[in-house]
This record gives structure tokens, sequence and C-alpha cells, in this order.
């Protein structure tokens, strides 16, 4: 038979007649436990609700230690106040939320299930979530930068955003304070936000990024499509290496690589700083990058070489997709110097879901190495960068020969440059019966030049070449219509 029990008015202090240093613990196994609304109850140990249990709070209940329930927790109220000396675990596989929260330990106190409460005062110390949900559904009070909502693992606040800003104080452990604010351009819904530690290169999972970007990614998820308003916050020390704080933008992790959701500007506040963005409609990992980090077009490859003892270097890419992509400035720095230059412009797909392969070939004599990097700009002129790339510079001493190709040649056929190409280099063609057809001055830094063939009579030619300083020889070529 179970009986309801309901505390009268008045202060009462629950230690249980257990002998010091065991712990004392309340635990409802049946029935109902009703606090009233004028009574407070002190627990020197652990609350339990038992499946079959009740515990309605209208009250006041304090514990100093866990909080377990796995049957019901009653409509009442009440205060629930944790003010233990060591953590204090909160967990809840039954049924009912908590009215008011209050973590007045300074330790603080970790969940060990989703949780559902009114009310959440932090009083003393920081709530862990640990990979779990906390859904607040009203205020937060006394949260600063040593107490907050610690978003460890998968686990976000959830609470209700209307058209004022609304701030979550979250950070990813306990001495990294990182808060988010949200607001909504109409009405009002329920939002999730957290944050982790480390920029990842897939969203939440991946490598960590390790240049150009800040350490933090914050995950926000929107209940509908109403515009929202995303603020987020970090300090000096979670720059990674090369951040350019007054070049950067937020960036959104679409299921295949970081797409920007802003240009790149100056960074706001001194310290802590921040990015505001509003208009944004779509969850996700959200992280802060700048103008170096890794491409919003889906770059599946790039790849730069220099061919043996080729005055040259090759570029190859590749996209997976491409929305509003206008093409990619290619871009050169050689060692010893400071800034890129450009070098080429390569037309993008405009917007494709098909993957697409792109290639560049740069003339470079350079005896060092030279470094390579895309330029991604979008039709609006919004523009990003690839990792860079390296390549070794052109042997000293690597012979210089010449070579045609296709040889048979018809219309036009290509002259490419191995080893440094001497200053000067003079080319002539001859027809067989020694008439000169066509002549040309090589121009540096090209390693190609173009032999129109277009308009020869079929039969065999003479290429013939020689610079300043007395390199010379000589190159049979076929025509053919």
């Amino acid at each position: 038979m179970h009986t309801n029990i309901l505390l009268a008015a008045g202060a009462l202090a629950l230690a249980l007649g257990l002998a010091a240093p065991a712990r004392a613990q309340l635990t409802v196994a049946g029935g109902i436990l009703t606090v009233s609304p004028t009574a407070e109850i002190t627990v020197t140990g652990n609350v339990a609700i038992m499946a079959a249990g009740t515990l309605d709070n209208q009250g006041t209940l304090r514990l100093t230690g866990d909080l377990g329930n796995a049957g019901t927790i009653g409509t009442g109220a009440g205060l629930w106040q944790l003010n233990g000396s060591v953590l204090q675990t909160i967990a809840s596989s039954g049924a009912g939320s908590l009215a008011t929260l209050e973590v007045a330990n300074a330790v603080g106190a970790v969940l060990g299930t989703p949780l559902n409460a009114g009310v959440l005062d932090l009083s003393g110390g920081s709530l862990r979530l640990a990979g779990f949900d906390f859904a607040l559904a009203g205020a937060l009070s006394n949260a600063s930068s040593t107490r907050f909502v610690v978003t460890d693992g998968a686990g976000q606040l959830r609470r209700p955003v209307g058209t004022t800003a609304v701030d979550f104080p979250v950070g990813p452990a306990g001495s990294s304070y990182r808060p988010v604010s949200l607001s909504r351009s109409s009405g009002t819904a329920t939002y999730a936000a957290g944050v982790g530690a480390g920029a990842l290169s897939a969203g939440n999972s991946g490598a960590p990024l390790t240049t150009d970007a800040v350490a933090m990614r914050w995950n926000v998820a929107p209940p509908d499509a109403v515009p929202f308003t995303l603020r987020v916050e970090w300090q000096a020390a979670d720059e990674l290496p090369g951040f350019l704080r007054s070049q950067s933008a937020l960036g959104r992790w679409n299921g295949a690589a970081y797409a920007l959701v802003e240009p790149y500007s100056a960074a706001s506040n001194l310290g802590p700083y921040s990015r505001t963005l509003a208009g944004l409609t779509l969850a996700g990992t959200y992280i802060v990058g700048d103008q170096q980090a890794p491409l919003p077009v889906e770059l599946t490859r790039f790849e730069a070489r220099r061919p043996a003892n080729q005055p040259r270097a090759e570029l190859r890419w590749a996209t997976a997709s491409e929305k509003n992509n206008l093409g990619f400035e290619v871009q050169r720095q050689d060692e010893g110097q400071t800034t890129f230059r450009r070098v080429g412009f390569v037309a993008g797909q405009g917007t494709a879901s098909a993957p697409h392969e792109y290639a560049f070939s740069d003339p470079n004599d350079f005896q060092g190495l030279s470094y390579y990097r895309l330029k991604q700009v979008d039709q609006d002129g919004t523009a990003t960068f690839s990792p860079v790339r390296s390549v070794a510079g052109l042997p000293a001493g690597a012979p210089f020969t010449l070579s045609v190709y296709p040889n048979p040649a018809h219309a036009t056929a290509t002259i490419e440059a191995s080893g440094p190409v001497p200053a000067g280099l003079q080319l002539q063609l001859y027809s067989a019966d020694g008439r000169l057809v066509w002549a040309a001055t090589w121009e540096k830094p090209r390693a190609t030049t173009l032999l129109p063939v277009d308009g020869l009579a079929e039969g065999v030619y003479w290429l013939r070449y020689h610079s300043d300083e007395g390199r010379s020889g000589t190159l049979k070529i076929q025509v053919q219509p």
C-alpha cells in the first residue's frame, strides 16, 4: 500500500541516522513525498526517487549528494539546491522536470542523463553537461566567466529565443567561458547551442585545424527557418598560428566543406573578440577562419609539382561541387619573397554538383622553393584561399633542351623547354629547301611556346635555335596536312 507523505511547514534537516563517514540518503521508494511551499529539507547525502515513487517539491530541497530520478518529479514549483562540496551528479530517467535548479556547490554539478528545468541559478558553480542536453524553459541567473554551462561532448543548452538577444553562457571546459547569444527576426522558439574545443576539419569530427582559425566550434540548432542572429566570442589564446583577426569570417560546415556565411572583416571588440551575423537560417557547426583558411568550395584535391628538370610548375586540383564559383586565381610566392602574386586565372563552373578537374601550368625556372595557393573567387566577389603547396626549385646545372610535340605536327605544335631557358633565345623554322618560314624570340619565363604550322606545305622542316650565350641546336619537324 502506497502512502502519501506531506511534509508540514518548517525546516527539517535529514541525516537519516547514518554514522559518519557514510552519507545519508533520502529514498522515495514508493508513494508520494510532498514538500510543502513553506517547508525546507536538507539532505546530507543523495536523493533517490525510485520507479514507483514521486517527489513533489513545492518548497526547498537542499542536498549535498547526487540526485537521481527513476520515478516521477511532481509539478511543484520548489527549489532544488545542490550545496555539496564535491561534484554532484543529476540523473533523471523518469518523468517530470525541476522547477528551479540552483548549483550552489563551488565544485559544480554534472548531468548523468538529459535534464529539463524551469529556472537555472548558477550561484556557486558550473553545470557540466557531459554529453547530455539541458533544456531550460525560463531564466538563467548568476552566470559568469567562472560559473557557466560546460558543453563538453555532444550536449547542448536548449532555451527559448525571441527577438531580443538571449545569452547562452557556455564553454567547452570549466576554465573556458565562450558564450553565445541568439535572437530571431520574429516570434519565440527553442534553440540549442554549445561550443566545443578545437576547430575540426569536418564539423564535429576530423583532425583539428592547426592554422588560420579560432580553435573553437560553435554548434547551433534552430527549430525552424526563421532568420536568426548569432554572436560568438573567443579569447586571443584561442587563435591558431597565422590567424588574421582583421580578415576573419564565420564559416559553416555543410557536410562536405566549410562554406563562408559572411564576407571577411575585422573581428569586434578588443578582447574577448566576437563576430555577429544576422540572417542565418541553417543549423550546423560554425567556426571562425581567416582568408588563409580552407576554401568554402568543396576542394577535394590540390597538388603542385615540377616535372623533372622542367622550367615550369604543374598545378592540378579538383572540386566535388561548386556554388557561385567565378574561378580560381593562381598565386605564387618564391623563397625569400614576403607576398604572393597572381600568375594566372582559371574560370570556375559557377554552380555545379558534379566533380570537376582543373589544371594550370606556370613557367618557373626559379632555383629555390616556390609556393602556390588558389584564391577562390565567388561571383559576388567574396574570396578565400586554399592551403599552400610548395614546389622544388629547378636544379642548378640542369641541361637546357628543346622538344616539339606533336611531331608529326598538324596546324599547331608546341615547343617545350627543359632546364633554364638561356637569355635571348631565337627560333627560326626553315623549309627543306632552306627558306625561312617563321621566326620568333622566346619570351621568358614561359616554359612553352606555340609553333604555327597551319598553312605550311606538307614535308620536312628544321627548327633552329640559338641564344646570346651561344646555346644552339636543330630539331627536325614533320608537317602533315
